[in-house]
Formats: C-alpha cells, sequence, structure tokens
C-alpha cells in the first residue's frame, strides 16, 4: 500500500476512529456503550468490504453494472412496501436484514455512478448525452425521492454530475444537464412543505429559534462554546441537546468538543481525500475508470461539504451524513466501497504504466534501424 493509494486509504481510516470518538461522546449519557458496539461492528465491516472491494478489478463493474443497478432498484421498491420497509419519522428507507437495517438509497448512489460510467465508456469523442442510462438513473432519483430522501437524492445527482464532466460528453450538454438539473431540485425542495420551511429556517434560523430553527441554533451555541481547542472529547455540555447529534450535526459535536482547530483539521482531511480522489480519476487507464472515480470522489466530497455546511448554517438542512464520521452502518459501508473502488482504480493504473513500454529516444531509434539495415545487407555478411 504505497503512494495516492495509501494516503487515500489511510486518512478515510483516520476519519472513521474519529467517529467513533464522536459517536460515543454523543450517545454515551443516554446509551452507554450500545452505540459504540454497532459503531465498531460497522466499522469492522466497512473495513471488511473495502478489503473485498479493493480485489475487484474495476473491469468487472462494467460486467455486472446492470445487475448491481437491479438489486438496488429492487431494494428501492421494497423501502416502499408497507410491512417489509421499516418506518421512522416519516419516511421509510430501511430494510431489517437482521442484524442491521440496510438503507438502499445509499448503495443507489454508488449504482448510479457505476451504471452510467459503463454507459458513458461506450460514447465517442464529443456524442451526446446517454439519453436511455440517464433515465434509468433518473428512476432511482426518483424512487430515493418518494421515500423521501431528499439529501441522498442530491448526493445521487452529485456522483451523477461528477462522471458526466470526466466523460467525453459534448460540453454544451453538460452545462444545459447541469443548469436544468439546479431548477428542478430547487423545484423539488420548495413544493414539499417541511423542506421549503428547512430552506426558510436557513434564511433567519434565529427568528424561529424555538421551533424550526432550534436544531441550526443549538449548533452554532455548541460550536461557539468550544473556541479555538474545544472542550475536551466527551465533555460537550450544548451537543447533549442538539438534534440528530451522532448522525446530521456530527460536525456541531467536533466544533465543541475539539475546537475551531479540530474543524479545521476535519476540513483539511476532507480537502485531501478529494485530491487523492482527483488524481486517481486523473491517472485512471481508461473512460469508465475516470468516471467512475470522478463520480465517487464528487459523491464523498459534496456529502462532506453539505453536511458541514449545513452545521454551521452557511447551507440548509439535508439530512446527509458526514462521510466516515457520522454514526449509520449504510452509510459507513458505502464510503468504504467507493475508497475500495478509488484504491483499485489507482492500483489498476500503476499497473498499466508499469507494462507500457517506454517509448524510444529518436537517437536510439536511429541507431536501431542502422543496426537492422547492416543485419539485412549481403556485403556485410559477406564480409564477416
Amino acid at each position: 500500500m504505497t503512494g495516492v493509494r495509501a494516503n487515500l486509504f489511510y486518512v478515510s481510516l483516520g476519519l472513521s476512529l474519529l467517529g467513533v470518538v464522536m459517536v460515543y461522546s454523543a450517545t454515551y449519557r443516554f446509551q452507554g456503550t450500545n452505540a459504540l458496539e454497532v459503531r465498531l461492528v460497522h466499522l469492522a465491516l466497512g473495513l471488511a468490504v473495502f478489503a473485498a472491494v479493493s480485489r475487484v478489478r474495476y473491469t468487472v463493474w462494467r460486467k455486472y453494472s446492470a445487475a448491481l443497478y437491479a438489486v438496488v432498484l429492487v431494494g428501492l421498491v421494497l423501502v416502499l412496501v408497507p410491512g417489509i420497509g421499516q418506518e421512522i419519522n416519516g419516511a421509510r428507507r430501511w430494510l431489517d436484514v437482521g442484524f442491521m437495517s440496510l438503507q438502499p438509497s445509499e448503495f443507489a448512489k454508488i449504482a448510479a455512478v457505476i451504471f452510467l460510467s459503463c454507459a458513458l465508456a461506450r460514447l465517442k469523442p464529443g456524442s451526446g448525452l446517454p439519453l436511455k442510462p440517464l433515465a434509468a438513473v433518473g428512476v432511482l432519483f426518483g424512487l430515493v425521492l418518494i421515500e423521501p430522501d431528499f439529501g441522498t437524492s442530491v448526493i445521487l445527482l452529485a456522483g451523477v454530475a461528477g462522471s458526466l464532466w470526466a466523460s467525453e460528453v459534448r460540453t454544451r450538454d453538460l452545462v444545459l444537464t447541469g443548469v436544468g438539473a439546479v431548477a428542478a431540485l430547487a423545484v423539488v425542495m420548495l413544493l414539499a412543505p417541511y423542506r421549503r420551511e428547512r430552506f426558510l429556517t436557513f434564511l433567519d434560523p434565529l427568528a424561529v429559534a424555538d421551533t424550526s430553527g432550534y436544531q441550526n441554533v443549538q449548533a452554532m451555541i455548541a460550536m461557539k462554546a468550544g473556541g479555538v481547542f474545544g472542550s475536551g472529547a466527551g465533555s460537550g455540555g450544548r451537543g447533549a441537546i442538539v438534534p440528530e447529534i451522532n448522525t446530521d450535526m456530527i460536525f456541531a459535536l467536533i466544533g465543541e468538543e475539539l475546537g475551531l482547530l479540530g474543524m479545521v483539521c476535519v476540513i483539511a482531511a476532507f480537502c485531501f481525500l478529494a485530491l487523492c480522489g482527483v488524481k486517481i480519476a486523473l491517472d485512471a487507464p481508461s473512460v469508465m475508470a475516470r468516471c467512475v472515480a470522478a463520480g465517487l470522489t464528487t459523491m464523498l466530497t459534496v456529502q462532506a461539504v453539505f453536511n458541514m455546511g449545513a452545521a454551521m448554517v452557511v447551507l440548509p438542512l439535508a439530512g446527509m451524513t458526514l462521510p466516515f464520521v457520522s454514526y449509520g452502518g449504510s452509510s459507513l459501508l458505502v464510503c468504504f466501497a467507493a475508497v475500495g473502488i478509488l484504491y483499485r482504480i489507482s492500483e489498476d493504473s500503476e499497473r498499466a504504466r508499469e507494462i507500457k513500454p517506454k517509448p524510444k529516444s529518436r537517437a536510439a531509434d536511429l541507431d536501431s534501424r542502422r543496426r537492422d539495415r547492416r543485419a539485412r545487407d549481403p556485403r556485410a555478411l559477406r564480409g564477416l
């Protein structure tokens, strides 16, 4: 494990270990060690997923992309069926598989990126958009939105946008599609009353500090209480009363217990992770690998930006977890699966560069041609 691959893995592992500490700090007052034990199980499963996925060549995903899409599609349909999908806080997003609850919408993000990237790899440079694959991805987006899970649907589209940008589709089509997608998301956000309320709360949370703005205001108070160096891990006082402090608002707890310094370190870690992903995408050995790497990197980065931005009240709340850090089994598994795919793409890129013969210099090429001519010259053979 060397180079960009090692950096990618270790920064992901570091964020996950930070998540163990923060989840325990957020929950031990009310749940004891229960959440910590579950989190450690999720981390072990995540590392196992990483180990398994990183051994699969990226070309294998091309062969099974349709099957992956179909499995995720079935999962998204099942969560909407009463009696099968688990409903929590008015949303049907989970399937009970015995030892844990799985969230198919999380896996839909990776499935959408891989499925679309395979289609993009078949296009000629300068082609238009692949409409049928995009429509298939749109079905996943619609099912996630119906649950409802607006935050995950936004991240799904972000991953798709990253794959499209790395493809060889016409720039004009990319720009028009991007503008249309942003406009559609704005309409979807404003149509639902609770999403519209979230947006209006974001504009002035202090005006509704006792009602819809309570979460935002308490998060700001917690981060302010942390100061520069924080109050110390496990000592958070204000963080204990912030709703969803172990998931959507865990960055506020980081601000209180680790201070501004801790927040900057976490932001720097995600920036570094994004740079590793960009490096892997740029060095990718094929169009498909580049699109997959770009899509997964965009997915992780945009999700981190939205989560931290919502905690700092610079972006509206969208119900997104902080990758690797927040409590949530499906989220952690998907994050490590994404890192495993990126890891393998980087490894395959390095092997491709090693196998590719080095080009000869002009002088060496001329010298080689002279030797070949002498070997074919009968006079040279008679002189031997």
